[in-house]
């Protein structure tokens, strides 16, 4: 029995926790996370990685987060209404490096702005050591990649938004001009379709030796475009597989390579691909109410 005690709370110190929505100033300096959410939104588009605009008490959300490097997290959130009609769900899965993120909605748009979302994302501490002692202090540019893989649809009746994004967080703090966005709207008439199937670059300046906080967080979301008239809108972003890590392609000072070794807080190597996080199963998919979402975008 002694040895049962000594084992728990280490077992329990690896699983993941739970919460009714997260964003990364809930991640500490390493950790991955998965927040989705539907309901009621404001209209407006929060920097990925941040909390959703969700209206006070009208949305439904779960997530999770870990700080063990190949724990898969899952979360799913649904929301419906009668009158004005709105039915949303949305699902999402994260680990280290790679993340998967799906979001559909339908909805009269004399609700409101009717939206799905799932975001993730993760978080973690490096250091980078130059092999030139002589270099340590001075900064450098780190050059890294994501490989993104998913569909946007907006269906031609309505007023509807579908929308991809990835953002790079430095040290807490969102990096400007360090981000992805694809959207597009379904309208009267006219549907709305990307595929996307592309690694998209980036870079941050960092100082050699000095630990900084890396994080790459993404959101699918898709909702109403327009609030107010008595029409009906339709629309998915699925990214279920998925956003992925590429590696670095290269670390520069003063526009030239340099030869460096990394360390990072949670152990995970960072300067080669990360596996693709697995798509769904289908039980998953049954138990978040996905299924027939599914077979009716493939049909």
């Amino acid at each position: 029995m002694r040895n049962c005690l000594k084992v728990l709370p280490l077992a329990l110190a690896s699983l993941p926790s739970f919460a009714a929505e997260l964003s990364q100033q809930d991640l500490g300096a390493t950790g991955a996370l998965v927040s989705s959410c539907a309901g009621m939104a404001s209209g407006s588009f929060p920097v990925e990685g941040s909390l959703f605009d969700w209206q006070p008490g009208l949305s439904n959300c779960n997530a999770a987060m870990t700080t063990t490097p190949g724990q898969q997290l899952t979360a799913s959130g649904a929301y419906t209404q009668a009158a004005p009609s709105v039915q949303a769900s949305s699902h999402g899965s994260a680990t280290y490096g790679s993340v998967g993120m799906y979001a559909h909605f339908r909805a009269n748009a004399s609700a409101g702005f009717a939206a799905a979302e799932s975001t993730a994302g993760w978080t973690d501490t490096w250091t980078l050591i130059p092999a030139d002692p002589a270099q340590i202090g001075q900064n450098a540019v780190v050059s890294f990649s994501v490989h993104l893989d998913g569909v946007l649809d907006g269906l031609p009746i309505g007023n509807s938004y579908t929308r991809i994004g990835s953002q790079v967080w430095l040290n807490n703090a969102p990096v400007a001009g360090q981000a992805f966005r694809a959207q597009g709207q379904g309208q009267g008439g006219f549907p709305f379709h990307q595929v996307i199937a592309q690694d998209v670059a980036f870079s941050v300046t960092v100082a050699l030796g000095t630990p900084f906080e890396l994080g790459v967080f993404s959101r699918a979301s898709a909702g109403t475009a327009g609030a107010g008239p008595n029409w009906f809108s339709e629309a998915s972003s699925d990214f279920a597989s998925t956003l992925t890590w590429q590696g670095i392609s290269g670390v520069t000072l003063g526009g030239n390579a340099i030869s460096y070794s990394l360390t990072s807080q949670s152990g995970t190597d960072w300067t080669v691909a990360s596996a693709p996080v697995p798509e769904p199963s289908m039980a998953l998919l049954l138990s978040g109410g996905l299924l027939a979402l599914a077979l009716r975008r493939r049909a």
